[in-house]
């Protein structure tokens, strides 16, 4: 797999605002209530995952520092993987669910370059202004930069596999979300396969 296809972020990533500005005040209702249920903090293990999924970009990023609580149906998603041959053991599934029912803080991380980090409660003020919050965070940001949110990671029993969804967005007509599995090999984190949950 070329990192550059993994990573060619107007068409792979994807960006769960969109998706809020779509649903209306339900989504914010839920979002406020997700905001209220932040106790946690994600551990260095899962920053490894960030990590090794940015540094796959050349292009400038910024990361939301809050995870997305519940980003795809694990289950449903398993069944199309299945049918592949890429079936996701129910352990590991369980560990995705569990860790992905309410969000997490992300603290900023080193060791990329070109990221950048935003609150969440920023985040949404930009993006309050639908597709003129595009312009703002492009001003802010620079034109070619894009914007991640992540779940927390799961990982199978042994921790040689994890689980990881984005959604990330460089424009409004270039925003989507990708689940997307990871190995470990030879103490890296490679990207094994990858399958877009939603696009725009």
């Amino acid at each position: 797999m070329e990192v550059r296809a993994v990573k060619s972020r107007a068409f792979v990533g994807s960006l769960v605002i969109l998706a809020a500005f779509c649903c209306g005040g339900q989504a914010q209702s839920a979002s406020r209530n997700i905001s209220r249920k932040i106790f946690c903090t994600v551990p260095k293990e899962e920053v490894r995952i960030f990590i090794a999924y940015e540094s796959l970009s050349r292009e400038p990023t910024v990361v939301v520092t809050q995870t997305q609580a519940t980003p795809v149906d694990i289950d449903s998603y398993n069944l199309q993987l299945a049918a592949q041959g890429y079936g996701i053991p129910p352990d590991f599934r369980a560990d995705f669910k569990k860790k992905n029912t309410s969000a997490c803080t992300i603290r900023p991380f080193t060791g990329v370059p070109n990221l950048r980090f935003i609150s969440g409660a920023e985040e949404k003020r930009i993006f309050r202004k639908g597709i003129n919050g595009w312009h703002e965070f492009h001003r802010r940001y620079g034109k070619n930069t894009s914007i991640d949110e992540l779940s927390r990671v799961g990982f199978n029993s042994d921790k040689t596999l994890a689980l990881l969804h984005v959604s990330s967005g460089i424009s409004s007509g270039g925003v989507a979300g990708t689940l997307y599995l990871l190995e470990r090999m030879n103490d890296k984190w490679v990207i094994k396969w990858q399958i877009e949950t939603w696009g725009v």
